[in-house]
């Protein structure tokens, strides 16, 4: 089976949910209390979706060699998964 990616469409998810969280974009103010108020429930589930892609990107090779790397991808993957990670871990020691 071949699968096409596009690969800033999960760049582009990523930052915008990291700067809606992280409040680095002018979001509603009801927004703003969600985030605040369910911010470990918003972390816990962007670490399970980082997981889910990490899952199916290792699942897959590249063949195209022009092409933009599937090992930076899975590294921005992993970096997404990282910060939600630490978020949750800062949320405990709280």
């Amino acid at each position: 089976m071949k699968v096409e990616l596009d690969p800033e469409f999960l760049r582009t998810s990523m930052t915008l949910w990291r700067d809606a969280v992280d409040m680095k974009i002018p979001v509603h103010d009801d927004f703003k209390i969600h985030f605040m108020e369910n911010r470990a429930k918003i972390l816990d589930g962007f670490v399970n979706t980082a997981t889910s892609w990490s899952l199916v990107l290792n699942a897959c090779k590249q063949v195209a060699p022009e092409a933009e790397s599937l090992d930076q991808l899975k590294a921005d993957v992993q970096a997404f998964k990282k910060w939600a990670n630490d978020g949750l871990a800062e949320l405990r020691g709280l």
